[in-house]
């Protein structure tokens, strides 16, 4: 379990896209700092190796479609039901298609913002009326939303990522206003941007070369992230270490975006 302030013993998450990658890094995180864990995705046999990692009387499987307001109220109430309450609130879930502006469909555009941005944004909500008391008090202990953007939630990136990058923007602003909303009820919202973190949403896209070399090479730190260099900072958000930290833009980038050219006059 975590230490002080890092400590989640007896606290519930919420995380959707936690079969995989920075989903699934978060969840096995947040579980050895002490919380119980409900994992949603399409199928819940999905996450049935999740579950067994973290154990069964600490971590449950859930499934429902993150584009479904109906599914993430159903995730939102399952998780309750099982556990007694909701105090973190962790939407990872995340998709792109990369298209010039000039070949993006509705269908893209749907598929992206509404995995993205619309199905993270009802899910929000779903999480929020669980853990706001309901008289509308302030939480004796505090809940956590922790979103998941992207670099592409403060800048352009490359071409083709039009959708994703308004998706990700989205996120970025809607978690500041939950912040200031959600702020009375003892409830902090922040955002983790991940830089470049090699997953299978974006291996076969920043893995290849020539453009590995060339992302690497505006990398201070050197090299790709890991899903793992992502979810200790999760941890940090989900517990009292952050009971004064919300609405920010946390990236996890290793540097990029403070110094994207560093490399280039060495």
């Amino acid at each position: 379990t975590g230490i002080g302030p890092f400590d989640l013993t007896g606290r519930v998450a919420l995380i959707t896209g936690a079969s995989r990658g920075i989903g699934r890094a978060i969840a096995i995180a947040l579980a050895h700092a002490g919380a119980s864990i409900a994992a949603m995705s399409r199928t819940a046999s999905d996450n049935e190796s999740l579950v067994a990692e973290i154990g069964p009387e600490h971590a449950i499987a859930i499934s429902g479609d993150v584009n479904s307001r109906a599914d993430n109220e159903r995730a939102v109430a399952e998780t309750v039901a099982h556990f007694g309450h909701l105090d973190i609130y962790v939407p990872v879930a995340g998709t792109n298609r990369r298209k010039k502006i000039v070949d993006v469909t509705e269908d893209d555009y749907d598929f992206v913002v509404g995995t993205n941005l619309r199905g993270l944004y009802f899910g929000c909500q779903a999480a929020t009326k669980a853990m706001t008391p309901a008289d509308g008090s302030a939480r004796a202990i505090s809940g956590k939303i922790i979103t998941v953007g992207s670099l592409a939630s403060v800048q352009g990136v490359a071409p083709g990522m039009s959708a994703y990058a308004a998706s990700k923007g989205g996120v970025a602003l809607l978690t500041k206003a939950l912040a200031v909303e959600l702020a009375p009820n003892n409830i902090q919202a922040n955002c983790i941007a991940p830089g470049f973190i090699l997953t299978d949403l974006n291996r076969n896209f920043i893995g290849v070369e020539p453009r590995k070399t060339w992302v690497l090479s505006r990398i201070p730190a050197g090299r790709f992230g890991a899903p793992a260099d992502v979810s200790p900072t999760a941890v940090f958000l989900a517990g009292g270490a952050s009971d004064f930290v919300t609405g920010q833009v946390i990236a996890v980038d290793g540097g990029f975006l403070a110094g994207s050219d560093w490399n280039q006059g060495a």
